[in-house]
């Protein structure tokens, strides 16, 4: 009896595994049903390495959807067109944007929508298109893979000319290693000299700086004489003019007073100016005959007379 009991729970809690496992699909399978997708074609130029079907579609870092088909383009097989699987509700724009970006390090590639502003119409299909199309803008990737080739020759062709270049200046560049270890040894050597110039320099730098500042102060103090100078200078300027001021106006007021006399003077006095200048000849030849006798005979001048000469006598 016991063995029959055992295998009637073993019976009946496999029973009710499967009866879980079976409710469970048919939740999921509902889940899946209520939901609805939207297909789109987006084409690439170039490599897509790395993405295969079932990888992962992002908008904005957020999963949508996932790539259901990947094939070549029928008129132009340098093209790659990816099939995608996305939410309806996912709001793809005309002027969303495409791209493939590689995810983590191990090269497993996804595709990337950006952009899509809210005043921009949903992306429809075009006349002669299945799904809406998206033009899908190169990656870093696909450009950097892209310009691989001719970045490798750039590279060559930069290693070719630099050997040419190390051939043809060999002796060139020998000569100048040996030059430049020349003077290092010699600068090791002269360490002291330049020691004793450093000092020498930094010596000259002070005594300039200090006779800098005696200019400076020397200055100071001219500008200082000069600014005191030149106001004395000019106070008595001011009162200088104000003297030649002061005397103006009293000549002013002198002739004012006086034009009434010196009207008359220049009209009557000036006609008798040539007479009067005329006896004064006179005087003046007068009192000089009249000196002239005076020094020539004081005595006679003095007494009025004449006095005789002295005649020595005769036969004494």
């Amino acid at each position: 009896m016991e063995i029959k009991s055992n295998n009637i729970m073993i019976g009946a809690f496999a029973l009710a595994t499967i009866a879980a496992l079976f409710l469970f699909a048919l939740w999921v399978g509902r889940v899946q049903l209520d939901r609805t997708y939207a297909y789109y074609e987006i084409v690439f130029s170039g490599s897509v390495s790395g993405l295969t079907e079932s990888g992962v579609v992002q908008y904005n870092g957020i999963p949508v959807g996932r790539v259901v088909d990947l094939h070549l383009a029928e008129d132009d097989p340098s093209k790659v067109v990816a099939l995608v699987e996305l939410d309806a509700r996912t709001p793809v724009k005309e002027d969303t944007d495409a791209k493939l970006e590689l995810f983590g390090l191990t090269g497993v590639a996804q595709i990337e929508l950006t952009g899509g502003t809210s005043s921009s119409p949903p992306l429809m299909p075009q006349a002669g298109e299945s799904y809406p199309t998206i033009i899908a803008a190169p990656s870093a990737f696909q450009e950097l893979f892209m310009s691989a080739p001719d970045a490798i020759e750039n590279a060559n062709a930069l290693l070719r000319d630099v050997r040419l270049l190390v051939r043809e200046n060999r002796s060139s560049i020998k000569t100048i290693v040996s030059n430049l270890e020349t003077l290092s040894t010699e600068l090791a050597d002269s360490s002291g000299d330049i020691s004793g110039t450093l000092e020498n320099i930094n010596t000259i730098t002070s005594d300039v700086a200090a006779a800098t500042g005696k200019l400076e102060s020397l200055a100071g103090t001219a500008d200082q004489l000069m600014e005191n100078d030149v106001t004395e200078l000019v106070r008595e300027a001011k009162g200088a003019a104000a003297s030649y001021g002061r005397v103006a106006e009293e000549l002013e007021l002198v002739l004012s007073n006086n034009r009434g006399s010196i009207n008359s003077f220049t009209r009557d006095g000036l006609g008798q100016l040539p007479l009067l200048i005329e006896e004064a000849r006179e005087m003046v030849a007068a009192l000089e005959r009249f000196v002239s006798r005076a020094e020539g005979d004081p005595a006679g001048f003095l007494l009025g007379s004449d006095t005789p000469e002295y005649e020595p006598e005769s036969g004494r």
